[in-house]
């Protein structure tokens, strides 16, 4: 059960949660939550407090931050099969897994670097995941830290390489 004020995460979204209130079309109690960072009050959604979905969550931990930069270097990338990637990459945006967004982010960075060495234009596909991806990621961690967009781009980039070089 969340509070008002709490910051969660609704699918992939960061949100904070502004009210509760009983649903005009089911009944069922639910939270109202608002887009992190942008609670102009345009947008809102309203979530079941049963959470029947799973699709709501708390926001990562600095503990659950520590353990994802030490596995993210052993992350595997996806299998590199240009008919079906978009389907690959939809499928992992989907679920609730936060390592999934750092295979997504390593896949795509790797199909981006393989066309570029090879003289290609850039996969829009490939470019589109990957920004999905980060903007998930970084914006979950900014939140947790209390950093900003680039601040938790820049403080997990450089522990992960860290963390890489530990594990050579």
């Amino acid at each position: 059960m969340y509070n008002i004020n709490d910051i969660v995460v609704y699918r992939r979204d960061v949100c904070k949660i502004i009210g509760k209130r009983r649903s005009d079309f089911t009944g069922e109690m639910c939270y109202i939550l608002v887009p992190y960072g942008k609670q102009d009050g345009s947008v809102r959604m309203q979530v079941p407090v049963s959470n029947k979905g799973g699709h709501l969550r708390d926001l990562i931990t600095k503990e659950e931050i520590d353990d994802l930069i030490l596995k993210a270097p052993d992350i595997e990338t996806l299998a590199n099969k240009s008919a079906n990637m978009k389907s690959q990459y939809a499928t992992l945006l989907k679920g609730d897994d936060i390592s999934d967004l750092i295979c997504i982010i390593k896949t795509s960075y790797g199909r981006n670097k393989a066309r570029m060495d090879q003289h290609k234009k850039l996969a829009s596909i490939d470019d589109e995941y990957l920004q999905k991806a980060e903007k998930y990621l970084y914006d979950e961690i900014a939140a947790s830290l209390g950093m900003t967009y680039q601040e938790a781009k820049d403080f997990f980039e450089r522990e992960v390489e860290k963390a890489a070089g530990e594990s050579d």
